[in-house]
């Protein structure tokens, strides 16, 4: 049985800290020490030492997600890509997450259908309690914030945009290079949420 975890709730999107944290690795600084310097000289800005901890803990998760041909190739890439790279983490850390891209975002983008409405998303929740007793379990008020988590995240990947009533559902524009990479990867999962397919 999949485990799901609703720990989401306290992320953020963290680009720009997900954005330095790269630069610094890929100029040869290794975790330990960006993770001492971000404690010492708080170099991430975050407000509390508990804050930096617990950004750190789920920076380094996601980037421990990427390899290599992905920490290359991330500084050549737009803002708006390296935004995508950062959703991907998200999707490759949190199973709801990418489940949630795939059956709910990438149909949106399949049907052609540009308006995401809370009603579609709540729909997908109630699906994935009917079919996980662990999801099932949860709250009312754990579903309202994992929601409005999920919702943040897709805006601040640049991929919805909040018109009130429903979310303007957009299609990124996924650089050559990045799509190349995901397809040698058989990232096919992540590709047919990027790409609508």
């Amino acid at each position: 049985m999949i485990k799901y975890s609703a720990a989401i709730v306290s992320h953020s999107f963290w680009f720009n800290e997900f954005q330095q944290y790269i630069e610094l690795l890929n100029k040869g600084l290794t975790q330990g020490e960006i993770n001492s310097r971000a404690i010492k000289d708080n170099i991430f800005k975050q407000s509390t030492v508990a804050r930096i901890q617990d950004m750190l803990k789920i920076i380094t998760h996601r980037i421990d997600s990427l390899d290599q041909d992905y920490m290359s190739l991330f500084p050549r890439l737009d803002i708006a890509n390296q935004r995508l790279i950062d959703l991907i983490t998200v999707m490759k850390s949190n199973q709801l997450f990418e489940e949630f891209m795939y059956e709910v975002y990438r149909d949106e983008l399949v049907l052609g259908d540009t308006e995401l409405h809370d009603y579609e998303i709540e729909a997908f929740f109630s699906r994935k309690q009917a079919e996980n007793q662990q999801i099932a379990s949860w709250t009312d008020e754990t579903i309202t914030r994992l929601i409005g988590v999920f919702k943040t995240f897709v805006r601040e990947a640049g991929l919805m945009k909040n018109q009130g009533s429903f979310d303007q559902v957009s299609r990124p524009l996924l650089d050559l290079d990045l799509e190349d990479m995901l397809r040698n990867k058989d990232e096919h999962q992540i590709l047919a949420v990027l790409l609508g397919r």
